[in-house]
């Protein structure tokens, strides 16, 4: 089949019509026409960094689109389709064609796409890191390449080695690449001198309009203080409402780690009902979104700092203050040259079938059988010794990982914004007359 798109410039114009030939990958059994399944998805905390070396170090940036990245992979299965209509092999027009490399639509493109792309980089002298192996490192470490699916961003001290290895790539996997991009994996980029300023503002649009909310009125908050505790309404029966619910909290989640931390701990609330949302996630769900029409152009700043301290971090935990579950929600600020990296989550459940384990776990004694526990905890104690790190209490008022653990009133609520770089365009938070179109 066929899938026709329209590819948009960053102003939303459309500037190149596209055609692709897809097939029907859900015709396709596992374990006979594929086996693994996954694609190259880079951890947004990597590319934080990426972008705080690059406002702080001035390494220069560079971002690359590998075009018909699905096609350069290696077919690892045997797979036949249809020939494409008005495209048939005269006189041979019930015959059908097995496929070499792999195509849009099959299971197995992203990985292959993923093993193409990594065997090319290795034979170029890069290698993937154990803590994400979406990006790539040369040997002398002085360049760094992050891969989402198709799509790179290079950063080099010199443009000299950028431009080398592109031009290597580009040999065998045909690429489009341009310095300083202005949108990269739905952000918004604007480069200033000494600053970056980067935002989703087109994503947050689409969503107001998908779930109706474009003409609402703003509020000043993401939630309500109370918005953890109210259970027992009537559950959505409309199965569009709940596909829609599911589709926002999608985007949202892709807001909240990405460029607004300050929505990630009502995002989290709400992805627990994603399956069975009642009435009340509905009505938390539009609050945040009037919350995000009025602070639709905010921006996640990168400054270049004179006191630049390699990490920074923040550690906060809300003490079972949901009924629901009484699970601690724990959040963290990292800030990495003074630019924040986030994250906050549950109490997780463990299952252990290990007997020792479970019995270390319910005692709170150490013994010689515990000895690598001990000497996990005691490295932190040494790293403080050696003043590797510096452990430092912090008062109530001042912790900024607040934001991803407990629902926070406009004043402290803007209190935050300042250490995790958030700036409004206009310089105050906008008011509930402003709206979209």
């Amino acid at each position: 089949m066929w899938r026709l798109s329209c590819k948009r410039n960053e102003h939303g114009e459309i500037y190149k019509y596209k055609a692709q030939w897809v097939v029907l990958g859900n015709h396709q059994e596992y374990m006979l026409h594929y086996y693994d399944t996954w694609a190259s998805v880079g951890r947004n905390e990597t590319f934080n960094v990426m972008l705080s070396l690059v406002v702080n170090f001035n390494y220069i940036p560079y971002q690359f689109d590998i075009e018909t990245a699905f096609l350069h992979g290696e077919m690892d299965a045997l797979v036949y389709v249809k020939q494409v209509k008005g495209y048939e092999v005269k006189g041979k027009e019930g015959w059908v064609w097995r496929l070499r490399k792999s195509l849009y639509g099959t299971k197995q493109a992203p990985r292959m796409c993923k093993a193409k792309l990594t065997a090319t980089l290795s034979s170029l002298g890069l290698a993937s890191t154990q803590s994400d192996k979406s990006l790539f490192i040369n040997n002398d470490k002085t360049l760094l390449l992050h891969v989402h699916v198709n799509v790179g961003f290079i950063i080099s001290k010199t443009k000299s080695s950028i431009i080398d290895l592109l031009n290597k790539l580009n040999s065998i996997l045909k690429l489009k690449y341009k310095r300083k991009p202005t949108q990269h994996l739905g952000y918004n980029l604007n480069w200033s001198k000494n600053e970056l300023k980067i935002n989703q503002t087109d994503l947050i649009i689409k969503l107001l309009r998908q779930c109706g909310m474009n003409k609402c009125k703003s509020v000043k908050t993401p939630c309500n203080g109370n918005f953890l505790n109210e259970i027992g309404c009537n559950p959505l029966e409309d199965a569009l409402e709940v596909t829609l619910f599911q589709k926002a909290i999608g985007s949202l989640n892709y807001l909240a780690h990405h460029t607004r931390p300050n929505i990630l701990l009502t995002k989290n609330q709400l992805s627990k009902h994603s399956l069975k949302p009642n009435q009340h996630h509905w009505s938390v769900l539009k609050h945040l979104l009037c919350y995000l029409i009025g602070t639709k152009d905010r921006c996640l700043v990168y400054k270049q700092q004179l006191i630049k301290e390699a990490l920074t971090g923040w550690a906060d935990a809300d003490y079972a203050n949901n009924k629901e579950d009484r699970k601690l929600i724990t959040g963290y600020v990292i800030l990495v040259f003074c630019n924040p990296v986030w994250n906050a989550s549950s109490q997780p459940v463990l299952f252990n079938d290990n007997s020792g384990a479970v019995t270390i776990s319910k005692q709170a004694s150490l013994n010689a059988k515990t000895k690598h526990i001990e000497v996990r905890y005691q490295y932190v104690c040494d790293c403080v010794m050696r003043n590797l790190i510096k452990v430092v209490q912090v008062s109530t008022n001042d912790m900024i990982a607040d934001v991803l653990t407990k629902p926070l009133g406009v004043l402290k609520l803007q209190e935050v914004y300042k250490p995790l770089h958030l700036e409004d365009p206009g310089g105050v938070l906008r008011t509930e007359e402003n709206h979209l179109g």
